[in-house]
């Protein structure tokens, strides 16, 4: 009986969690603009962070074909897992920045709740124009995490062409999981 309640509170936070992040309205002409400035500021703060606490990214990003920034907002019952996020994309060879959302589900043991940021430099070009034009993710995963701590084991698809760091901002988790992540243009 509890196993039952613990999996339907878990669907319906899961459920509740895709409503509210897949958004009910469409922005206007301005609320992009303003968006896209946010988005523009997050990234460009992020990096500047992410060159501040670990100097050696700064090689990743000079050499990078284009990168990506995303904020991510995860949230983990006992047995699923739903998140997503907003980002931009920085193609380095031509200057033209994209924006993304993604979104998140995951299967697997674990709880918790993160708010954290991704970045992405990528080296493979068919990969930084998938990141543009929208992909989906798969992975396993051990993770802990608590605020800006974090480790994780990783069995994913590939990790050639393209190098990531995290950095935690609030919240703690620990998980095992199956997920799957998708990233779509956001603010065309």
């Amino acid at each position: 009986m509890k196993q039952r309640l613990a999996q339907r509170t878990g669907l319906v936070s899961i459920a509740l969690a895709v409503t509210l992040l897949s958004g009910c309205a469409t922005l206007s002409a301005d609320e992009q603009q303003e968006e896209r400035t946010e988005l523009n500021a997050m990234g460009d703060r992020t990096i500047a962070t992410l060159l501040e606490t670990q100097p050696e990214a700064r090689e990743f990003l000079e050499q990078c074909l284009g990168y990506a920034v995303i904020k991510m907002q995860v949230t983990k019952v006992p047995f699923f897992g739903a998140g997503g996020g907003y980002g931009v994309v920085q193609d380095e060879r031509t200057g033209v920045r994209s924006y993304i959302k993604v979104s998140r589900f995951e299967v697997g043991g674990g709880l918790g709740a993160q708010q954290y940021k991704v970045i992405i430099f990528f080296s493979d070009e068919k990969l930084l124009a998938r990141a543009i034009s929208g992909a989906w993710h798969f992975d396993a995963s051990a993770e802990a995490s608590a605020g800006d701590a974090f480790t994780e084991g990783h069995m994913n698809d590939s990790n050639e062409g393209y190098r990531a760091f995290r950095i935690g901002e609030s919240g703690a988790v620990a998980t095992v999981t199956v997920r799957v992540a998708r990233g779509k243009p956001y603010l065309d």
